[in-house]
């Protein structure tokens, strides 16, 4: 009895994703877009770090539009010595911070090669605001893509190595994790005569709108971590839950959730919209939390014999355990559309990271595909779904037609994955956790490709440590090595 209270008070600190406040959606889209956690560091150790800003050209490619703003950039120059080399850590969707300039794989590189070490803030996160605070308003958005990025990229690069004689001769490393790994390796691709080399960590390179396989990977994963029994016992009280809603025998469920009253169980986007969050919470410990999946799987297992009955068990445990409110909870559609307005809390980067997807990547975790005959939590959430959120949050010309171009310029620009790394990328080397649901679209094969057995998303950021497996310190050796031929 011990043991389960304590695997419950670990596991539920997380459990406030579903029951914090009136939106219930709102937490796990934050720690989705969360920073890669460095690993500890005291304040010492970021004593040399410093908060710098550049001037950047609000459209890099009107050359009627002078208009600029400010970037904002951390720099460590402890280490650095003249022409010794460049480490950019690049920012994704996420606010910055000095963690990763003080310690990391990264900022160990640095100290063993004598680097100048940067860490860049993508526009529109954090306090790199084109506009302001106008910046997540509807018209101010366009600014927002890809290409801007890449372009604000390189002319950090060529303003560091043109002002600064001791860096004009430095060999420039790129580092990314998520999706500013795919930015590392699309930089190199894009700009070579800029970029000497890069790791990509944890980096999807195939923009895919119905991204199935993702919810497909988190099942896989979470029977990989503990067994088939748990992964069956999510999948059957998921099915469960499904008969209740096609049964109109959800109420008495969703009263004990304390679920607001204009929440319409009928409605397949207030439906989509309970299963798409309720699969967050799982693929989110998937993808974050990995080392908490055993923990999990024995509290379900441990809450009665049958199935169902063990699972909805589980979800009131779930959302007793995290309520911090007395407000109703709002399951439906405009709740997890409210995320995404210009309205909403613009800090953690949630309206503009989907104005990106829906614009140029995709990347829906869908359970319910034409391409897919999985039936990985219960095939609930169709594209239609997303298709629908982008439209609503955007504007009507926020079409699944634009989102299909998006999808298909991004690929016809980059090439996707499954390349030969002697023709394309070959200046890059690729890690992925085989635990990670993003895994699937990223570069997985050949001599530059690693895959980190009972490992998940970014979890190779990190400093080499005693605890990581041999194949993990192997890995981080392997990327060391690497990058430093090319300095």
């Amino acid at each position: 009895m011990k043991r389960l209270y304590f695997t419950v008070q670990i596991l539920f600190w997380l459990s406030y994703l579903m029951a914090n406040e009136s939106n219930p959606y709102k937490r796990s889209f934050e720690l989705v877009n969360k920073e890669p956690v460095s690993g500890s560091y005291t304040k010492q150790e970021l004593a040399s770090v410093e908060e710098l800003w550049l001037d950047q050209k609000v459209d890099h490619f009107d050359e009627n539009n002078n208009k600029t703003w400010k970037m904002r950039y951390l720099r460590n120059a402890k280490y650095h010595v003249p022409q010794g080399p460049i480490y950019i850590f690049l920012g994704g969707e996420w606010t910055i911070s000095a963690g990763l300039m003080g310690t990391g794989l990264t900022h160990d590189m640095a100290v063993e090669n004598s680097a100048m070490l940067f860490y860049t803030e993508h526009r529109y996160y954090g306090l790199s605001l084109p506009h302001g605070d106008k910046s997540f308003q509807q018209p101010y958005l366009k600014q927002l893509s890809l290409h801007q990025s890449l372009a604000d990229l390189a002319h950090f690069i060529r303003h560091q190595k043109s002002k600064n004689p001791e860096m004009r001769d430095s060999k420039v490393i790129l580092v990314g994790g998520s999706y500013s790994g795919s930015l590392a390796a699309w930089m190199t691709q894009l700009y070579p005569d800029l970029i000497a080399a890069s790791w990509a960590s944890s980096a999807p390179l195939l923009a895919k709108a119905d991204f199935y396989e993702y919810m497909e990977a988190v099942s896989s994963s979470i029977q990989l971590s503990y067994g088939r029994n748990c992964s069956l016992r999510i999948e059957k009280g998921l099915k469960h839950l499904v008969k209740l809603f096609e049964d109109d025998d959800i109420k008495d469920l969703l009263a004990k959730f304390n679920a607001c009253e204009d929440y319409n169980p009928r409605h397949p986007l207030d439906r989509a919209a309970f299963f798409n969050g309720l699969g967050n919470y799982f693929a989110l410990l998937v993808q974050s939390y990995s080392a908490y999946i055993p923990r999990l799987c024995e509290t379900l297992m441990s809450l009665d014999t049958n199935d169902e009955v063990a699972f909805v068990a589980f979800l009131e445990l779930l959302n007793s355990e995290g309520r911090r409110t007395t407000e109703c909870q709002d399951f439906g559609y405009s709740s997890m559309l409210q995320l995404f307005s210009e309205a909403a809390d613009q800090s953690s980067g949630t309206r503009a990271w989907f104005y990106q997807t829906c614009n140029e990547f995709g990347w829906y975790t869908t359970t319910k595909s034409p391409s897919c005959s999985s039936t990985a939590f219960a095939s609930q959430v169709p594209l239609f779904y997303f298709e629908s959120l982008c439209r609503d949050a955007f504007g009507a010309e926020q079409s699944a037609q634009q989102l299909a171009q998006g999808v298909e310029q991004t690929n016809s620009q980059f090439g996707g994955f499954g390349f030969n790394q002697s023709e394309r990328y070959a200046q890059v080397i690729f890690t992925h956790g085989h635990l990670d649901p993003w895994r699937a679209l990223g570069q997985q094969t050949g001599d530059q490709a690693i895959v980190l057995a009972g490992y998940s998303h970014v979890e190779d950021l990190t400093s080499i440590r005693v605890l990581d497996s041999v194949q993990m310190n192997l890995a981080k050796l392997r990327v060391m090595s690497f990058l430093r031929r090319h300095i």
